[in-house]
């Protein structure tokens, strides 16, 4: 089985450079979901890059997945939320979402807290990175629930490509745009 593309948008790309980073990406490969990332931009810039981004990504296919709280999801029109923070938000996102809405998880340090979280009605959980490199304890745990658990995973290996990417039994690869190679 191979896995399906799980794209990352870095957020200190421009709107125009992720536009053209992102629209060259899924015309060569589809992807499943796209995750903007919020990182250190202000609320306001936040919601301006997703207003502008996420209708290419969906009209191409792929769920446009946030950072943030619940009520920005219906607001700005995406597909779901990624989850970053411990088990009250995940709990929040969950009541606040579902089950029209996807919720994901990242952010796993152990089983524990991966099957802690998983109970809480999630659709997905990250393992790995979104920036950087994937440790090897990562790798590993996302492998272990590959191989054990029925929720869907994305191993995030920011440092791979679309030609050198293994994505280790996980349904889904997070590539980060625009390194994927397009």
């Amino acid at each position: 089985m191979s896995a399906e593309l799980f794209l990352i948008a870095p957020s200190d790309l421009p709107a125009d450079r992720l536009l053209a980073a992102l629209g060259a990406a899924l015309a060569a490969h589809p992807a499943s979901a796209v995750l903007l990332q919020r990182g250190e931009l202000a609320e306001n810039a936040y919601k301006a890059l997703v207003k502008a981004v996420a209708p290419t990504a969906q009209k191409a296919g792929a769920a446009v997945l946030i950072e943030g709280e619940p009520g920005l999801v219906r607001m700005l029109g995406v597909d779901g939320l990624h989850v970053s923070g411990g088990i009250k938000a995940v709990r929040e996102a969950v009541s606040a979402l579902k089950p029209s809405m996807i919720v994901g998880v990242g952010d796993i340090g152990t089983r524990h807290d991966a099957m802690q979280k998983a109970e809480l009605d999630i659709d997905y959980i990250l393992f790995g990175p979104l920036s950087g490199a994937i440790s090897e304890p990562e790798r590993e745990l996302a492998q272990w629930w590959a191989e054990t658990m029925e929720i869907p995973s994305v191993l995030s290996d920011p440092s791979a490509t679309i030609e050198k990417r293994d994505a280790g039994g996980s349904e889904f690869i997070g590539l980060v745009l625009p390194e994927i190679g397009t």
